[in-house]
């Protein structure tokens, strides 16, 4: 896509990225992302919720054991993305705000006029404060009457002051017994932001550089081999012992991926093991390790 300059006309590519998280847990598992980019024989230019409708019949294609619950920003949260969720047998987690469900709002407020929705608080061990609102059973807007969704507002203040809040809809019953893992399920989808294109972005993998537009995909097969490069490295940090150790050792991804290039330029590596246990211990002792003989 470009952006409109026209004395620095600036180009970019646009994809559709989707992560398993797991609250609590930092690592993200990547499944293949889905170009933002006009199909073949199509009309009109593409744009999120078509590549959202290939991303979806992908993932069922490809992972048809997995039974998600999806995570959703506002973009999504509407009748249309509900039914198609919903043709998966997938379940919905979606960011709900007011400028775009006056609605929903309207019809939350009336049942709480009539006691109608569920108030609770409590605070935390650390000193959290935590407030809930949430009611089962609303129309999602008026113009998908017939669509009920669970409503969700949550509020947190941190012993400093610090608030946050957030709204959203979904398609799981809550209750006072899983409201707040239905919460911590919720704000796990920042990790597609803060894990996953944070990282990608600050922390060695490039995913902003410009590699050329190509002839037809070469952006779309970088950024594709970036993501699988992204992908081991996350099963790496979740089940290898030594990386986890290496990446201690280096403070950062950044600093690691700096180090194994630096190791590479100066001795010839013999396996993966050798490469990590030099980060880990320090090149000075790994040097005789590291050295082999070519003559």
């Amino acid at each position: 896509m470009k952006k409109p300059d026209s004395k620095n006309p600036q180009y970019y590519h646009q994809l559709l990225a989707c992560c398993l998280v797991k609250p609590g847990k930092k690592e993200v598992l990547p499944l293949m992302p889905e170009p933002i980019i006009q199909q073949v024989d199509a009309s009109k230019n593409d744009c999120e919720q078509t590549a959202l409708k290939r991303l979806l019949a992908n993932i069922a294609r490809e992972h048809p054991h997995l039974k998600l619950v999806l995570n959703f920003d506002d973009l999504y949260s509407d009748g249309p993305t509900i039914k198609l969720v919903k043709s998966y047998n997938y379940s919905f987690i979606m960011v709900a705000k007011d400028t775009s469900h006056l609605s929903l709002y309207e019809e939350v407020d009336e049942l709480d006029i009539a006691n109608n929705v569920v108030r609770h608080g409590y605070t935390d061990e650390d000193g959290y404060r935590h407030w809930f609102r949430f009611v089962n059973g609303v129309p999602i807007n008026k113009s998908h009457k017939e669509i009920l969704v669970n409503y969700l507002e949550y509020v947190e203040i941190s012993p400093k002051g610090k608030k946050y809040t957030n709204t959203w809809v979904t398609d799981i019953y809550i209750t006072l017994e899983n409201v707040t893992k239905v919460m911590r399920g919720a704000r796990a989808k920042w990790k597609i932001e803060n894990e996953t294109f944070n990282t990608l972005k600050t922390q060695g993998y490039n995913l902003e550089h410009n590699y050329g537009h190509g002839e037809m995909h070469l952006a779309t097969n970088f950024a594709s081999l970036t993501f699988t490069a992204f992908l081991i490295d996350q099963i790496e940090q979740l089940a290898c012992p030594l990386f986890q150790k290496a990446l201690s050792v280096s403070k950062s991804k950044k600093s690691l991926w700096h180090g194994i290039r630096g190791l590479f330029d100066w001795f010839i590596i013999g396996s993966w093991t050798e490469l990590l246990t030099a980060i880990t211990v320090g090149k000075s002792i790994s040097l005789k390790t590291l050295m082999v003989d070519t003559t």
